[in-house]
This record gives structure tokens, sequence and C-alpha cells, in this order.
């Protein structure tokens, strides 16, 4: 708001929020580590689609301490590494919106406003990408990083309407119970084919949701372009945001017990990525490239 006025002095209230961040998720790690999950109801009603609610568990808590000291370090790092740069003060602006989507992310107890946090992660990651619109390489980058990205965030709206659809609830502890107590039987709703096995359309969507956020083959061609983007985007988009495909199979880990055919699928493509990432980070002579495949070939 004040770019002008800071200039290169910007980058000191992104480090300083950062503090605060990593701080308190370590905080609240112990809170939850050594007491009960944190959940509170920030807007609209507690059962309400709309409604927004925390949910701080143990998986929550340990992903908000890797995302905030991670994108500390970076924030640091950046600080003089980034100097100079003609996109200084629009870098840190965007380092910071995605540092605060993925904690949005995390700690979402609501299907809805998680998938609104995924779908930002896509256009905060492009848009970071590109943080030197001069370089075609990096536009081109960043361009297929959206379409990519954006054909998983469809499948994962298609998944939330279905899961809507069929158990009237978005609310993850919700859902979960309606889960149980229907085990794995869809409810009577008229838009809905009769005799749809609910559970396993939503997590083969999922599923491909999850491939295309964590760079899973077929879909890892949008990871290799970012070897573009500058070294610490890379190093957000390595140690963070490629982690997110896991937290989500993770979270929603009740619903895809449900599903034992997807969960052999996800098996076959994380063990088929593997392979190709690691036998394929052995050919780079490149360090950005040996690092792509790498995480490729980890997250696998």
């Amino acid at each position: 708001l004040f770019r002008r006025e800071l200039g290169e002095r910007i980058s000191r209230i992104g480090i300083g929020a950062l503090w605060c961040a990593a701080l308190t998720s370590v905080a609240t790690f112990v809170m939850v580590l050594y007491g009960d999950p944190i959940r509170l109801t920030i807007l609209g009603g507690s059962s309400g689609p709309l409604a927004y609610t925390l949910l701080v568990d143990r998986l929550a808590a340990v992903m908000m301490v890797l995302i905030s000291s991670v994108s500390l370090i970076i924030h640091v790092y950046s600080d003089r590494y980034m100097v100079g740069d003609a996109g200084y003060v629009r870098y840190f602006a965007f380092l910071g919106a995605l540092t605060s989507v993925l904690l949005i992310l995390v700690s979402s107890g609501n299907l809805l406003w998680m998938f609104v946090c995924w779908h930002l992660v896509t256009w905060l990651l492009s848009s970071l990408l590109v943080c030197n619109p001069a370089s075609r390489a990096a536009r081109e980058a960043g361009k297929k990083t959206f379409r990519t990205q954006g054909l998983g965030d469809a499948a994962f709206a298609i998944a939330i309407l279905l899961l809507y659809g069929a158990y009237g609830t978005l609310d993850l502890t919700e859902l979960f119970a309606r889960l149980q107590a229907a085990s794995s039987q869809s409810a009577d709703v008229t838009w809905l084919p009769s005799g749809l096995d609910v559970p396993l359309v939503a997590t083969l969507l999922l599923v491909l949701s999850v491939m295309t956020k964590s760079a899973q083959f077929p879909f890892h061609v949008w990871l290799i372009g970012t070897i573009e983007a500058p070294t610490p985007v890379s190093a957000l988009m390595h140690a963070g945001i490629v982690n997110a495909g896991g937290f989500l199979v993770n979270r929603l880990a009740p619903l895809f017990s449900f599903a034992p055919a997807t969960l052999h699928l996800l098996f076959v493509i994380g063990g088929v990525t593997a392979l190709i990432g690691a036998s394929a980070m052995l050919t780079q002579t490149s360090v950005k490239r040996r690092l792509v495949y790498s995480t490729m070939g980890q997250m696998g």
C-alpha cells in the first residue's frame, strides 16, 4: 500500500510478521500436543456451508510450524537476494499473501474455504513465477502452472459439490461423522445418480487435484518450468507448496478410507512418480533441475 514511501524496507514488515507467525505456530503446536484440538467458528453458523471454522489439530499444527518457519527463512534470505529486482515490493506482497493462504488452508475446518485457499495458491504461485515479466520463459512457466493446477482445482470443486449433495455438509468434523453413519452409502438426493459411490468418485477427483498440486506423473510438467523463478520462490515451492497434496490426503483420510480402490491407485501413481523422479534426477547436470526431479520423486 505504501511501496513508494517504504521502498525496499517493505521486506522488514514481511520478516516481522513471519517471526510472529512462526512463534505463534510453535506455541499453538505445544498447546495442541498436550491438549485438545482447537476449534473456533469465525464466520457464519457452525453447520452452514459458508461457515469458516478454524480447526487446528496435530496435523494442522505441524503444517503451520513447517509453513511459517520455512517462509521466515525464505523472507530473510530474500531481503538481500532480491535487492535491485524490479519487482521487489510486488514479490514480498505475493510471498506474504501466499504464506497467509497456506496457513489458512491447513487450519480450515470447512471444505469450501479449503478449496478457496487451494485455488488462491494456484493463482499466487503463478504470479510469483512471473516475478520477471520481461522473461518469456517465466511467463510461459506461469501459464503452464496455472493451466495444470487449474485442472486440479476444477476437480476439487466438483468433488465438493458431490460431497455436499450426498451428505449435506462441508464441515469436516460433521462430514466424517455422517460418512461413518452412512457407511459409504450415498444419500437419497434427486440430482445424484442412484447407486453412485460418492466416496469413490469424490476421492478420485481429489486425487486428480492432488496430482496436479504435488507434481505427480503425468502432471509434473509444470514443475520443470519453475526453474525460471527466483531461487527463493523455488525454495518455497519445493519445501511447502508441493506438500499441499500430501496434506489434503492426510486431512481427508477418513473419506479416503471409504474408497480403498482410490488408495490403491494413489499407491501406484506415487510409486511410478518416485521411480521416474529419482531416475530423471540422476541424469540432470543442472542443480535446479536435479532439485525439481528430486522434489517430484520425494512427493511420490
